[in-house]
C-alpha cells in the first residue's frame, strides 16, 4: 500500500460502478456525502460473463430508488416461473416483495448505465476508464486509492472509506488481504445468446443430472436462452459454443429448442464460469459489496438482487460511521455480520444446486409434494429469489 497524506478529500470512494457500486455511491451521495465512483470500463457497456435476471427483491430496490421506470421502458416485466426439476414440473411465482412480484431481465449496459447515471444525479463524481492499482494506507487503515488512467498516469485519491464493488477479482479485496472461506471450484458454466421472435413471458428452468437450460425475457424485445454445461464440458466446447449450446438445449429442453428454431439470433454466443467464495466483508477503512465480497454460482441468478441489498446494507453502515453516530469500524463489522447471517444459507443452497446432482429420495419426494401445493411452490421459489431461507424450507439431509 501507498502511504497517505494527512487529509481525506472524499468521504467515500467506491471502486466499481456496476450493479453493486453504482447504487452504493448513489445512496451515500443522496445522504450528502462526497463520493467518488470509479470503474475501469467505459460506460455504457455490457459484461460478457454475466446473465442478468433481477428477482422481485431486486426490483423492489429499483422501485424504491426511483429508477425502475427507466428499466421498464426497455424491458418487460414477468412474474411466472416454470421449473422442471428432474422431471417434476413446478409452476407459479416467487413471493412478492412490498406487494409486487415483478421480475426483469435488462441487459447490463442498460441496467448499469442507468444506475451510474443515478449516482451522478445524486451528486457522486464518476470516472470511467480508470483502474485502481493500489490502496493508500495511513495508520493501519485504508485511506484512499491509487488510480491509473490513460497514458499510465497515476493519481492518489484520499477517502475516509473505500468500498470495493469491483467483482470477484476485486483489487480492494486483494490489496486488503480479505480472507476467503467456503471456496467452491467452478462446477458448471453457461453458454447463452439472445433471440427475437420468441413468445416467452416467464422464466423457464430445466435441471437434469449434470445438465440444464433456462430462458427469460431480456431487454428490447429479446429473450435470453442459455445452456448449462458442467465445467469440463464447457472447456471442451470453447471452439464451438454454438454446437454445444444447441446439443444441450435439444437434450434437456426440446420445447426451448423449438422456440429458438426459426427465431432471429441477435448476436453471438457468450460464455461464463466462476468459482464461488465468501470473503470477509469489512476491515479498517474498507468494505466489500456484491460479488467482491461473496460470489455465488449463477445457477440461482441471485447476483444482482444480492448486490442491490448489500449496497443498501453497506450504505446504512457507512452512514452511521461517516456521520459520527457510531465508530465507523464498528458499523462496518455489524454490516459484515448481517451480510453473512442473511446470505450464507443462500450461498450453501446455491453451491448444492450448482452441482446438478441427482436428488436424494427425500428431496425428490419433497419436489413431488410441492408440485401440488401453490404456497409450497412459492416458498421453494423464494429460496432462489432470496425471500425464504433454504434452511427453513428444504428437507434436512
Amino acid at each position: 500500500m501507498t502511504t497517505a497524506g494527512r487529509h481525506a478529500i472524499h468521504d467515500a470512494i467506491v471502486v466499481g460502478a456496476r450493479c453493486a457500486g453504482a447504487p452504493t455511491a448513489m445512496l451515500l451521495a443522496r445522504k450528502g456525502y462526497r463520493v467518488l465512483l470509479l470503474d475501469r470500463d467505459r460506460f455504457p457497456s455490457d459484461m460478457g460473463q454475466s446473465t442478468h435476471l433481477i428477482h422481485p427483491l431486486g426490483v423492489a430496490h429499483l422501485r424504491t430508488w426511483g429508477v425502475l421506470p427507466q428499466i421498464a421502458a426497455r424491458s418487460r416485466s414477468f412474474t411466472d416461473w416454470r421449473v422442471d426439476l428432474h422431471g417434476v414440473v413446478l409452476q407459479g411465482a416467487p413471493p412478492a416483495v412490498d406487494g409486487h412480484g415483478d421480475s426483469y431481465g435488462p441487459r447490463r449496459h442498460l441496467l448499469d448505465g442507468i444506475l451510474a447515471e443515478a449516482a451522478v444525479a445524486a451528486g457522486a463524481t464518476f470516472r470511467d476508464g480508470v483502474r485502481v492499482v493500489e490502496l493508500v494506507e495511513r495508520g493501519g487503515r485504508v485511506a484512499g486509492v491509487v488510480t491509473e488512467g490513460s497514458g499510465d498516469s497515476r493519481q492518489i485519491e484520499h477517502a475516509r472509506l473505500v468500498i470495493g464493488a469491483d467483482g470477484p477479482n476485486s483489487v480492494v479485496a486483494r490489496c486488503t488481504g480479505a480472507v476467503e472461506s467456503l471456496v467452491e471450484p467452478v462446477v458448471q458454466s453457461n453458454i447463452w445468446s439472445y433471440w427475437r421472435g420468441i413468445a416467452l413471458d416467464h422464466v423457464r428452468l430445466y435441471i437434469r443430472e449434470h445438465r440444464g437450460a433456462f430462458a427469460f425475457p431480456a431487454s428490447d424485445g429479446t429473450v435470453l436462452v442459455a445452456a448449462n454445461l458442467m465445467h469440463d464440458e464447457f472447456v471442451a466446447a470453447r471452439r464451438d459454443r454454438e454446437a454445444a449450446f444447441h446439443a444441450r438445449v435439444e437434450e434437456v429442453a426440446p420445447d426451448l429448442r423449438a422456440m429458438v428454431t426459426g427465431a432471429e439470433r441477435t448476436e453471438g454466443f457468450h460464455g461464463g464460469c466462476t468459482r464461488a467464495f465468501v470473503r470477509e466483508a469489512a476491515g479498517p477503512g474498507w468494505a466489500l459489496v456484491g460479488d467482491a465480497g461473496m460470489k455465488k454460482d449463477p445457477v440461482t441468478a441471485q447476483g444482482i438482487s444480492t448486490a442491490f441489498r448489500t449496497a443498501e446494507m453497506v450504505g446504512e453502515a457507512a452512514d452511521e460511521g461517516l456521520s459520527g453516530r457510531r465508530p465507523l469500524d464498528d458499523a462496518l463489522a455489524d454490516y459484515a455480520a448481517a451480510r453473512d447471517e442473511w446470505l450464507l444459507p443462500y450461498y450453501r443452497f446455491t453451491a448444492q444446486l450448482a452441482r446438478f446432482a441427482r436428488p436424494t429420495e427425500a428431496l425428490a419426494a419433497f419436489y413431488r409434494e410441492t408440485q401440488t401445493d401453490s404456497d409450497a411452490t412459492a416458498r421453494l421459489f423464494g429460496c432462489v429469489a432470496l425471500t425464504h431461507s433454504p434452511e427453513e424450507v428444504l428437507p434436512s439431509a
